[in-house]
């Protein structure tokens, strides 16, 4: 009987022992899910960032939700981190029970790759979460690697947003801004300008050109459909300008068989004087009909013209100033369309002596305003009296279309540079 009794004794000391020595069961997660809405067309998104493969097309604005089999304790933005290629992504981390909730600050960026890591978790028990991760890219497509990008003064991706990404330039007005259908068909990724008041007005613009060298990139889809003038004649588009001509313009014509910008440069003796990139895909330099100056205009007579490659479809135009070269070039869709140079001209003009691209506007006709869908702000006055020059007119020369990643640089692109941006955007 005694020997009974110290085995029981035995077994139980044995059992205490054993329970007071094994470690609590480890924390395990039981899901994990972003749900969101689709910057296209505002639908909820929901996408399970918990399963076997890497989750895609995860919401811009996705709040996550991670749930476990037990409560941690100490769940907080030090131990639970969302992390894309720019770093850690700020957010705010809240647990409730069982339930975490990870709330990035901001928006994250479109087709981006992140990865959503737990590390140190400790529940009531002690019991810990081995360190875990989970990738997952976000809907929409990937910024793109920028050539010169260290010089980009402004940036407008339109991706539902007029603000300038880069921070610089602050956006002053809007008027009757709407966001359309991009190349790739992602909605609420464009500017959509409705050719009658839409524009947008960007403050202290003058500061664009006070470098001496210029590159201005940028999308647009004309729109001809309904767009005329007082006459019920088809209408031109000014696309954008900072005071037209004496900052800079840029425009398409109602016939849509050239193209232009026009800009001011600063000479030698600090005045600022006006001259055109134009391009009419005639094939005509300065030796054979052309303008003086002009050392290169490519011929598209035989392949539409100008307007087959502008009119109502997507286009990607840069237009380059390079002090040094004193030279002014064009690109469309990656290739050299137009290039003149100031060597070129006369040896009595003063234009040889040019320095760099230069700001020539007064108020209150220029404003020294950006404005994207006229050729100047709502506020100036140059050419209020003509009927194809006042914005208050809704049959001026509005730009009736759509603008995206419209880029600004203090820096000359060279060839290699307009067609690798063009590469990069295109796909």
């Amino acid at each position: 009987m005694k020997s009974f009794k110290f085995l029981s004794l035995f077994l139980a000391l044995g059992l205490m022992i054993a329970s007071c020595g094994s470690d609590p069961d480890p924390i395990t997660i039981n899901s994990i899910e972003a749900v969101g809405t689709s910057f296209e067309d505002g639908s909820e998104v929901k996408q399970n960032l918990n399963g076997a493969t890497s989750a895609t097309d995860v919401a811009l604005n996705s709040t996550i939700t991670a749930t476990f089999d037990k409560a941690p304790t100490n769940a907080s933005a030090s131990n639970i981190k969302i992390t894309g290629a720019e770093g850690d992504v700020p957010s705010t981390v809240t647990s409730s029970g069982t339930t975490v909730t990870i709330k990035p600050n901001a928006d994250l960026m479109r087709g981006t790759l992140y990865t959503l890591s737990m590390n140190g978790l400790v529940a009531e028990d002690e019991g810990e979460l081995p360190s875990s991760s989970r990738t997952f890219t976000t809907e929409g497509r990937a910024p793109v690697v920028v050539p010169l990008e260290e010089s980009m003064a402004a940036y407008w991706s339109f991706d539902n947003t007029v603000d300038d990404a880069t921070g610089q330039m602050v956006t002053s007005k809007t008027v009757a801004v709407s966001y359309g259908t991009d190349r790739f068909g992602q909605g609420n990724s464009t500017a959509s300008f409705d050719g009658d008041e839409t524009i947008i007005e960007i403050a202290d613009a003058d500061q664009l050109l006070d470098g001496q060298d210029f590159t201005l990139s940028f999308w647009v889809k004309t729109n001809s459909d309904g767009h005329v003038d007082a006459g019920g004649n088809p209408a031109g588009h000014f696309v954008m300008g900072l005071a037209a001509f004496k900052g800079f313009q840029f425009e398409i014509p109602s016939s849509y068989t050239s193209c232009k910008l026009a800009a001011g440069y600063e000479l030698a003796d600090g005045s600022i004087v006006f001259e055109d990139t134009w391009f009419p895909g005639d094939g005509n330099d300065a030796e054979n009909g052309g303008w003086q100056g002009w050392d290169y205009v490519a011929d598209l007579t035989g392949t539409g013209g100008v307007e087959g490659l502008i009119q109502d479809k997507w286009a990607h135009i840069i237009c380059v100033y390079n002090a040094a070269e004193r030279q002014g070039r064009m690109y469309i869709n990656g290739e050299l369309m137009k290039s003149w140079d100031f060597d070129l001209w006369p040896e009595a003009d003063g234009k040889r002596t040019a320095v760099g691209v230069g700001y020539g506007g007064v108020a209150p006709s220029e404003l020294n305003e950006l404005a994207f869908g006229f050729i100047h702000s709502s506020g100036g006055e140059l050419w209020d009296v003509e009927p194809w020059g006042s914005y208050e007119l809704p049959t001026s020369n509005h730009f009736k279309g759509d603008l995206d990643d419209v880029r600004i640089f203090k820096a000359p692109y060279s060839a290699a540079d307009a067609k690798a941006l063009y590469d990069a955007e295109k796909n």
